[in-house]
């Protein structure tokens, strides 16, 4: 699910910056609650996003530090393409998993 939220965070950032909160938000709705984020996953991987240059964080407020906003840098554009072909790979493997289950274990 990590390489789920990290696409997510980087197409929604694409469009503007966001908070943490905001983010997990935005997914939500876009999953059709289908996929909640954990603050306990998200906010880990905001920071690695952050160190490896994907995403840049400001506080909203740097004496409050109330809200971390995100935006997404050149390399977080550039990491997309390839993020989307991992997991282009994974859900097709996920897809076979799943007839092979329901193929065995359902009746026809």
């Amino acid at each position: 699910m990590r390489l789920v939220l990290g696409i997510y965070i980087l197409k929604i950032l694409q469009q503007e910056p966001a908070h943490g909160n905001k983010l997990a938000e935005e997914i939500r709705q876009r999953t059709q609650n289908a996929y909640t984020p954990n603050t306990n996953a998200l906010y880990p991987l905001l920071r690695r996003m952050e160190e490896k240059g994907y995403i840049v964080g400001e506080w909203d407020s740097p004496v409050r530090r109330n809200k971390r906003i995100y935006t997404i840098t050149a390399a977080g554009l550039g990491r997309i393409p390839a993020l989307e072909t991992m997991l282009a790979e994974r859900l097709k493997h996920l897809e076979w998993k799943i007839s092979v289950l329901r193929e065995d274990l359902l009746p026809h």
